[in-house]
């Protein structure tokens, strides 16, 4: 049986992108990492996990969680490296 980790290994789904869609949609560790997967597929998939990235950090500086809010910029920064915004470059 797979474990959660080996499913994101597998899929090249980090810890952190999995969360964001986890906090945003409530869902459990493996819906989560299955709906990101599905997600990364198409264009508007994409621009809607670079939102939810978008609406945690700004949710994290609102409540003043900074440890979050770096946390959060940090993991954004390597998503976007690697997943940009469609039509950006």
């Amino acid at each position: 049986m797979l474990s959660i980790t080996d499913l994101m290994d597998f899929i090249d789904l980090d810890r952190e992108t999995v969360q964001v869609v986890r906090d945003a949609h409530g869902l459990p560790d493996i819906e989560a990492t299955e709906l990101a997967r599905e997600l990364l597929k198409t264009k508007n998939g994409l621009y809607l996990l670079h939102s939810m990235f978008h609406d945690q950090i700004a949710a994290a500086g609102e409540r003043g969680h900074t440890g979050r809010e770096k946390s959060l910029l940090k993991a954004y920064a390597y998503f976007a490296r690697k997943y940009p915004v469609p039509g950006m470059f």
